[in-house]
């Protein structure tokens, strides 16, 4: 008959095996992560969706004022802008997290990540409701605003990239201004200051 195989034997003779199991252990567990979090986001969609929905209609039959104080289209893109940044930011921290406390700890990847799961959707919560309210802004008017532009395309690719950010890739940086003149303007600005000093 064949000989059982010894795993404990295993790890100690092919120990870059085993790193590369836990890194593919990590990738897992935080992709998992990361589709709660896209999850979340999701879902929160869905409700200001269908609460600006009923709004629409009781307003449509005139129980209901109108969507005053809506945020611009610039601002709810910026808001959105924000809470990718954001939450990729916080993704890679968390990452970070499960990590460090498996390496610590010895605890299974996925208990690691079930441990830290729920602080990361408070904290994702936490983080999304400090940007909406950086901006003045309120949920009830950040739907109003996603429901006014659902059909632009600069609001759909702010989605997009916000969905993209909870999934774990990174938001593309924020363009910089093309415009020589304010380059100029700058660097006259600090030449300005060098001579003074």
């Amino acid at each position: 008959g064949a000989r059982p195989r010894r795993e404990s034997g295993a790890d100690t003779r092919h120990p870059p095996m085993v790193a590369m199991r836990d890194a593919a252990q990590i990738a897992v567990g935080v992709a998992a992560l990361a589709a709660a979090g896209t999850a979340y986001v999701l879902v929160h969609e869905q409700r200001r969706k269908t609460k600006a929905e009923r709004r629409a209609a009781a307003a449509a039959a005139g129980t209901s004022g109108g969507s005053s104080g809506t945020p611009t289209k610039a601002k709810l893109i910026a808001i959105l802008e924000q809470s990718s940044t954001a939450a990729y930011q916080l993704i890679d921290q968390t990452r970070k997290m499960v990590y460090t406390k498996h390496e610590q700890t010895g605890i299974a990847l996925d208990k690691c990540v079930e441990e830290l799961q729920q602080n990361f959707e408070a904290a994702l919560e936490t983080v999304v409701l400090q940007i909406r309210k950086n901006h003045g802004v309120t949920e009830q008017q950040m739907t109003a605003a996603m429901v006014a532009n659902q059909n632009d395309g600069e609001v759909q690719q702010a989605l997009t990239t916000l969905r993209e950010a909870m999934s774990g890739k990174a938001p593309p940086s924020p363009p910089k201004p093309d415009n020589d003149d304010a380059t100029a303007r700058i660097k006259a600005r600090r030449a300005t200051k060098a001579r003074k000093k």
